[in-house]
C-alpha cells in the first residue's frame, strides 16, 4: 500500500519551542508516512537574502518553497508565522497553531490575516487553551481546529557530568532556573526585579535561552543595565543555548524552576521540570492549568 504523502515545512530557530515540536513531529511522522522537510534554511538564495533583509527573504518564500511541495502531498505547516503561505499553496494542507498571540498579545495580525487560516483543511492547536482562544474570536474555525498536545519522548535521567563545573556555577549556590527567550511575553524582566529584592547570598538566577524578542527590540541590553544597576553581576548568569542534556541536567540540579509567562501556547517547559523532579513556580495563565 502506498504511504501517505506529507510535505512538512518547517522553519527553525535553535531553542525554540516550534523547532522542538517540529523536529519531534518530524521524527514520528517519518516512521508512518512519505515525508518530505521543507526547510528554507536549505535554501541558498534565502539565506543570502535573509542575512541582509529579514523582511524581503520572507516574501520571497513563495517562490522558494513551492516549487518543491509534490503533486497530492498534503502539507502541514508547523511555523504559524508562514500563515500567508496557505493561500498560495493548492495541496490539501494543515497548519499548527501555537498559541493566538500574534492577534491577542502581540495584535501584529489583523482579522483578514486570521481569515487566512480558513484556507486549510485543519487548523492543529497545542493546547485546549488556544483553541479557545481562537474560536471565541471567530467560532466558524471551531469544526476545523483540534487539539494535539505536546508531550515528552520519555523519562529524563541525570547525568554523570558535573553541570556546575561544566558552566562556571559556584558549587554551593542554589540555582532558580528560568527556560525561555528574551522575548517580552516570557516576563523574564518580571523574575528579574522579585530575584533582586531576595536576600539569600547563595542565590543563583541561571537564564538559558535565546536573545530572540518577537518584536526586534534588545530586551538583553535592559536585563543587563538592570543587572549593573543593582549590583548583580556576580548573582545572574545567561546561557543562550545548552545541549538537550545539559538542560535536563540543570533541571536536575536546580532548587525552582520558574514561569512568570504573560502569554503561552502550552508550557513545555513546565513539563519538562517536573518530568525531572524540580519544582515548578509559574505565572497563573489559563494553558498552565492545563500542564
Amino acid at each position: 500500500m502506498e504511504k501517505l504523502k506529507v510535505d512538512l515545512i518547517h522553519l527553525p530557530a535553535q531553542g525554540t519551542g516550534q523547532t522542538v515540536y517540529s523536529e519531534n513531529l518530524a521524527k514520528q511522522l517519518n516512521k508512518l508516512v512519505d515525508l518530505n522537510v521543507i526547510n528554507p534554511n536549505h535554501s541558498f538564495v534565502f539565506n543570502l537574502i535573509n542575512k541582509f533583509h529579514n523582511k524581503l527573504a520572507i516574501k520571497l518564500l513563495p517562490f522558494l518553497l513551492i516549487k518543491r511541495i509534490r503533486k497530492n502531498s498534503l502539507v502541514h505547516i508547523t511555523n504559524q508565522e508562514l500563515f500567508f503561505l496557505l493561500p498560495k499553496i493548492k495541496n490539501k494542507k494543515i497548519i499548527t497553531l501555537f498559541d493566538f498571540g500574534n492577534y491577542t498579545f502581540y495584535k501584529n495580525w489583523t482579522e483578514k490575516d486570521v481569515e487566512l487560516l480558513n484556507t486549510a483543511e485543519k487548523i492543529v492547536c497545542i493546547s485546549a487553551s488556544a483553541k479557545k482562544e481562537l474560536t471565541e474570536k471567530f467560532p466558524f474555525f471551531g469544526k476545523k481546529t483540534f487539539v494535539a498536545k505536546c508531550g515528552l519522548k520519555e523519562n529524563s535521567r541525570k547525568s554523570s557530568q558535573n553541570i556546575r563545573k561544566k558552566h562556571g556555577v559556584p558549587e554551593n549556590s542554589k540555582i532558580i532556573l528560568f527556560v525561555g527567550s528574551d522575548d517580552s511575553k516570557k516576563n523574564f524582566f518580571t523574575l528579574l526585579n522579585a530575584f533582586f529584592e531576595l536576600k539569600d547570598k547563595n542565590l543563583l538566577l541561571v537564564k538559558i535561552g535565546s536573545k530572540y524578542t518577537f518584536s526586534g527590540k534588545n530586551q538583553r541590553k535592559k536585563f543587563n543595565e538592570f543587572i549593573e544597576e543593582k549590583n548583580l553581576q556576580k548573582k545572574v548568569l545567561f546561557l543562550d543555548f545548552v545541549s538537550e542534556q545539559d538542560l535536563i541536567d540543570f533541571y536536575f540540579t536546580s532548587e525552582i524552576f520558574v514561569q512568570p509567562s504573560l502569554h503561552e501556547g502550552f508550557g513545555l517547559t513546565l513539563l519538562e521540570a517536573m518530568n525531572c523532579s524540580c519544582p515548578v513556580f509559574c505565572s497563573d495563565i489559563p494553558v498552565f492549568h492545563e500542564v
